[in-house]
């Protein structure tokens, strides 16, 4: 049996722990229609924007080749589709993979019958620290258009990349990209995140949740491996979650021998990433 984390060290984990964390992210995100909806508006710069269904951490199945799990899976009162993936690598956030989340997305938008005029309009957002294009934006959005007239293709498809570190300070999307950033709720500036954080990190409840999410996360070492690239689908996300709480509890000076204890890892494993951390 895995050891658990205690109360006492989840509260020790979560406080420089950022939205820009995945798990963190997506835990202040499930099924928060309203936080969703603001991430969204500023982002496509649409005041117009309502979300009325989202989930985290939703598995697209493929039964014969590749799955994928989206971060946050949207809908909008008109219909639209949104993947937002939050993204601590820049490197993760390629243009293939971006096609392949699309991709996924309208395979399961469509039902057996339906016209492919019923697809709906289908947003992938990504959000990653540093540019991910190298053209120095803030912000791409990247649609597909006819070659020669310059006329847009129409086919509802909408990618989107935004850029942390380029975003002007003191804008909607700057203001934002902080509060994603952002370890202490009462620096941020947007009320329904700093909500949404202050829960997570300062009542009681909202640990005892963060802590059930990690002990669930710690269940799951048995299965994977650290070696980044040997596993896909489920088990890459599953690796690269629990890989995030052993840095944390590295950069929080845990011992590796308490990690150990924790976690059930090898000390030699624990000892490799404290050494790449440094």
């Amino acid at each position: 049996m895995l050891g658990m984390i205690t109360t006492d060290e989840t509260r020790k984990l979560l406080q420089d722990l950022t939205l820009e964390d995945d798990n963190f992210f997506t835990a202040c995100l499930s099924g928060d229609n309203e936080c969703t909806s603001l991430i969204l508006r500023i982002i496509l710069n649409r005041d117009d924007l309502t979300v009325i269904k989202s989930s985290t951490q939703e598995w697209y199945q493929n039964l014969i080749e590749h799955s994928v799990k989206l971060d946050v899976a949207a809908v909008d009162e008109e219909g639209a589709i949104y993947d937002l993936e939050i993204q601590k690598l820049t490197r993760r956030a390629s243009s293939r993979r971006a096609r392949f989340y699309s991709a996924s997305m309208d395979t399961s938008s469509l039902k057996k019958g339906d016209s492919y005029d019923a697809l709906p309009e289908s947003y992938v957002i990504f959000i990653t620290p540093e540019d991910a294009i190298g053209d120095g934006q803030a912000i791409y959005e990247i649609e597909r258009y006819v070659n020669g007239t310059g006329k847009k293709y129409g086919d509802g498809t909408h990618i989107i990349h935004v850029s942390a570190d380029l975003t002007e300070k003191g804008t909607p999307l700057g203001n934002l990209m902080h509060d994603l950033r952002c370890a202490d709720p009462d620096e941020m500036h947007y009320t329904e995140l700093r909500d949404k954080v202050t829960y997570y990190k300062r009542t009681e409840k909202g640990v005892a949740e963060m802590s059930a999410v990690f002990d669930e996360m710690m269940e799951k070492v048995r299965e994977m491996s650290f070696k980044e690239g040997e596993l896909e689908g489920r088990k890459e996300g599953e690796a690269r979650s629990v890989n995030n709480i052993v840095s944390n509890m590295l950069k929080k000076n845990f011992s590796i021998d308490d990690i150990a204890a924790a976690t059930n890892l090898p000390i030699s494993d624990i000892k490799k990433m404290a050494s790449t951390l440094h």
